[in-house]
């Protein structure tokens, strides 16, 4: 059954305080934003093509006019839903879309593009006044037991690391104190499970594991317990929390102009973190011995098995760089043939590492800070990805730089794939070859020199 997304956004959209369905498990959050350290991000134009390097800057420009300077975490909290139902990754209450995370986000982009007219985008901006307006406050908490009831969490798909780790692991930790046997369901559209989804749950959460399963059906809940992200929140209510908030000395006064469009609520996801994000990284840290920290290399290229499951990308120049890397002490680490926790741990070993753009470097989020990581990019991904990974890099406080170079198999400057056919390979250039090489030294100036050591 598909959902109807020309009715009025009122009837589309669940609104808290407005609608009823929806009430915080006790106590209720104190807080709903709140400002923290973020990463230090730098953006570099390297393409060996002139005239691509031109718009490579030209969109750097961009790009950094838009990054807000205060970097802020979500909270998210749990809650019960009532008259609920979990299908195709997104949650509903009483018929209406649940505009939780990045779930949400999705849906909220499928609304405007079915709802393209001026007059129904401003019919929208209507809603979110109104309930901006009209929620009343604070919004009710759950009095009866909630032990009893069943977890639901959204989840993407089953086989893109990515949004797996930075959208539904950390969800995890709101009910790992929980000592109930009801089920925890991760909702996807489809039963294509990859192996590191259990093997991630089973490492990071070991006794919420068992209770842990992937439903690829529709299901209803009378009553269910969840995971409520405050993102969609924020333009959706005017809570004197959020004023408090993002009106303190120094905060960014962009962040006083929330609204529900696209480009702002891009904005805000390229400067912010859930604190689900957050509680995910101090689990997993918590669980990785200190003396498999001490093993690992502390110069890493990120290199990619693109054999068996993996998707083929490829690389082309990469041969001066290596070269390079490897003059310097670097090791070339698969990260697929690490187990979880070391994985992890050889995020909080590596003092800088190199990686291709891919799903791994949602890996950031276990990075030490001050750790640089150097993501090697395209005028692909910079048109359609770049930012992706800043709530990654954000919540660990480590060094982000990104150095895009150029697309592999592309000559001219206007033939950029869109991203439907896919992500294209990487050709690392002469000039990306230096930049990437004079960071690298730049940083190894920093550290003391048993940093090549393994």
């Amino acid at each position: 059954m598909s959902v109807e997304l020309q009715r009025p956004p009122m009837a589309v959209f669940h609104f808290p305080g407005i609608h009823p369905g929806m009430s915080y498990l006790a106590p209720r959050p104190g807080w709903v934003l709140r400002q923290v350290e973020g990463a230090a991000v730098r953006l570099f134009a390297e393409s060996d093509e002139p005239t691509v390097r031109d718009m490579q800057r030209s969109a750097i420009e961009r790009q950094e006019r838009r990054l807000l300077t205060t970097v802020m975490e979500i909270n998210a909290s749990p809650v019960v839903l009532e008259n609920a139902q979990f299908r195709n990754a997104f949650g509903m209450i009483d018929g209406r879309i649940w505009l939780n995370g990045a779930a949400g986000n999705r849906m909220r982009n499928k609304f405007d593009q079915q709802n393209t007219e001026e007059w129904r985008q401003g019919r929208l901006v209507s809603a979110f006044r109104r309930g901006r307006k009209e929620a009343a406050l604070p919004l009710p908490v759950w009095k009866d037991r909630a032990a009893d009831l069943p977890v639901a969490i959204e989840l993407k798909n089953g086989f893109n690391y990515y949004h797996f780790t930075t959208e539904t692991l950390g969800c995890l930790a709101s009910f790992v104190q929980d000592d109930g046997d009801q089920p925890i369901n991760l909702h996807l559209p489809q039963d294509n499970l990859r192996g590191f989804l259990t093997g991630f749950i089973e490492a990071v959460f070991p006794r919420s594991a068992p209770r842990v399963r992937f439903v690829s059906s529709a299901c209803r809940y009378d009553r269910v317990r969840a995971l409520y992200s405050h993102q969609h929140y924020l333009y959706q209510v005017e809570d004197p929390r959020v004023q408090a908030a993002v009106n303190q000395p120094g905060v960014d006064p962009r962040w006083n102009t929330l609204r529900s469009e696209a480009p702002y609520r891009k904005a805000v996801a390229m400067a912010s973190y859930d604190s689900s994000l957050r509680l995910l990284r101090e689990h997993a840290l918590r669980r990785v011995p200190r003396k498999l920290v001490e093993k690992m290399p502390r110069l890493v290229w990120m290199g990619r098995d693109e054999g068996g499951a993996a998707r083929l990308r490829g690389l082309s120049g990469q041969a001066r760089l290596m070269a390079g890397l490897g003059e310097r002490g670097f090791h070339c680490v698969a990260f697929e043939h690490l187990s979880p926790l070391e994985q992890i741990a050889q995020m909080q070993a590596a003092d800088i590492l190199v990686a291709p753009h891919g799903a791994g470097l949602a890996n950031m989020t276990y990075a030490k800070p001050g750790a640089l990581v150097i993501e090697i990019g395209t005028r692909q991904t910079q048109m359609h990805r770049w930012g992706d990974f800043l709530p990654c890099a954000h919540v660990s406080r480590c060094r982000y730089d990104t150095v895009f170079a150029d697309i592999a198999g592309v000559s001219r400057a206007g033939e950029v794939p869109p991203m439907s056919e896919g992500h294209m390979g990487i050709h690392i250039g002469k000039r990306a070859t230096r930049r990437i090489l004079a960071l690298v030294d730049d940083a190894l100036a920093g550290l003391p020199a048993q940093a090549s050591a393994v």
